[in-house]
């Protein structure tokens, strides 16, 4: 059994069933409708490209938001929010004066050595910043070097089927792109930025994490 001060770091532990989670991610509210659904379709189809769907039940709930023409854009473009959220790994908040803080998001963090993973990020972008969103940690595998301490490539998808850029629409989503190189319950903090001096104070921009890294069927 797992203290419970691990427990409130990390926001869940595994015992074989997800016994906790992190907090749903805040929803962005008063969100402009058309260019938002403009980048959640673009999502859904990028990550149909790289061949990471989400689950089929989110893509048509999702779809079926999409496709529809609101009464209320408001509280349509918050279903999508609840709908999407449920499947980041991470929340980044750019403030208005460009500053990046990040976040726990409510999706597992479960890997398998040597695979492939795309997870989702959201971005409350109220600096309007059209600057790349980046990721770094001093857990990033760097290859040809045996490091344990390095074990986790990771990148945001910042090139095709992707736009290279942020859009700087008050939200949206990005794809990042995990390989583990170790098994086990491996943490690693990810910083994220988009640009020179972005990085809030105190550290906020950097999230730990405890992945549980398990070998390849």
């Amino acid at each position: 059994m797992l203290r419970l001060p691990v427990l409130f770091l990390v926001g869940f532990f595994w015992s074989g069933t997800l016994l906790a989670q992190a907090p749903a991610l805040s929803l962005v509210q008063d969100v402009a409708w058309a260019p938002f659904r403009e980048n959640c379709q673009e999502l859904l189809k990028g990550l149909h490209t790289l061949k990471a769907p989400l689950p089929a039940e989110t893509v048509k709930a999702v779809h079926s938001l999409l496709e529809s023409k609101p009464d209320n854009p408001r509280v349509a473009a918050e279903a999508v929010q609840k709908l999407l959220d449920r499947h980041c790994l991470i929340g980044v908040v750019i403030n208005p004066e460009s500053r990046v803080k990040a976040v726990r998001g409510p999706r597992r963090a479960e890997l398998v050595n040597g695979q492939v993973l795309h997870v989702l990020v959201k971005v409350q972008n109220d600096g309007g910043v059209t600057h790349a969103l980046s990721v770094a940690s001093e857990q990033a595998f760097l290859p040809g070097k045996k490091d344990r301490d390095r074990w986790l490539e990771m990148t945001i998808v910042n090139s095709r089927p992707f736009a290279n850029r942020l859009t700087g629409n008050t939200v949206e989503y990005r794809v990042l792109r995990l390989v583990a190189r170790e098994t086990g319950k491996r943490e690693a903090t990810l910083a994220f930025d988009v640009g020179q001096g972005s990085q809030d104070l105190g550290f906020r921009a950097e999230v730990p994490i405890l992945f549980r890294v398990t070998g390849a069927r």
